[in-house]
């Protein structure tokens, strides 16, 4: 774990941890430029404090402030049952529905609701079904989060953030499924519903393989 966080702050520290990420983002040079430094600065500090496994610490504070918590339940864990590797890790995460934070984020976004992949812990700001087909997506979709994570670090945050803002979710749909094969070319958000897509129809891709080697 150490080791890969290492790692980790040496692509940081190279520019490589952005740049590979290009192939299916904005292509206007000028956006790139915009949010090179910021995510630099940013990036090098969380890579940082992931040596320290800041990440990890986020799940006890939440633990200490919000008393909602819960672990995934059977049904859910059973929808990544074509990662088998990964049963242990999804089963130390934890959610937390009408979270102080969700709801905090949503009240600044000034949106109605709002979910969000935070370390090894998922945030709503309202109760999930995943009877019901949009929230399964959107909970799937925090999942993938929680991967990037375990994978890479915090560094996906900042990464995300920007990605929210220029290069957004659309990764080109099934078609670009069907060709793609390095799951490191898309933005934490595009991944995010590539991997939406992948569990919940069961498509089968090069991409798939990427995920269950941790590619992130």
């Amino acid at each position: 774990m150490l080791q890969r966080r290492i790692k980790h702050l040496i692509n940081v520290l190279s520019g490589r941890e952005f740049f590979q990420r290009n192939k299916y983002n904005s292509r206007q040079l000028w956006k790139r430029a915009c949010v090179f430094i910021p995510w630099y600065i940013i990036g090098l500090i969380f890579a940082v404090l992931d040596l320290f496994f800041i990440g990890y610490l986020i799940q006890v504070t939440m633990q200490i402030t919000q008393r909602n918590g819960r672990k995934l339940t059977s049904e859910e864990i059973k929808l990544f049952s074509e990662l088998p590797l990964e049963k242990g890790y999804l089963e130390s995460v934890m959610v937390y529905e009408k979270s102080w934070l969700a709801r905090f984020g949503a009240w600044m976004i000034r949106k109605k609701q709002l979910g969000l992949g935070l370390a090894n812990t998922i945030h709503f700001s309202r109760e999930i079904d995943i009877e019901n087909g949009s929230d399964c997506r959107w909970f799937v979709h925090e999942i993938a989060h929680t991967l990037q994570f375990k994978y890479r670090g915090l560094i996906y945050i900042p990464e995300a953030l920007i990605a929210q803002q220029f290069s957004g979710y659309t990764f080109g749909g099934l078609e670009t499924l069907k060709h793609a094969n390095k799951l490191r070319a898309f933005n934490p958000e595009q991944q995010a519903d590539m991997f939406v897509i992948i569990q919940l129809s069961k498509f089968e891709s090069e991409i798939r393989q990427e995920i269950e080697k941790g590619n992130w």
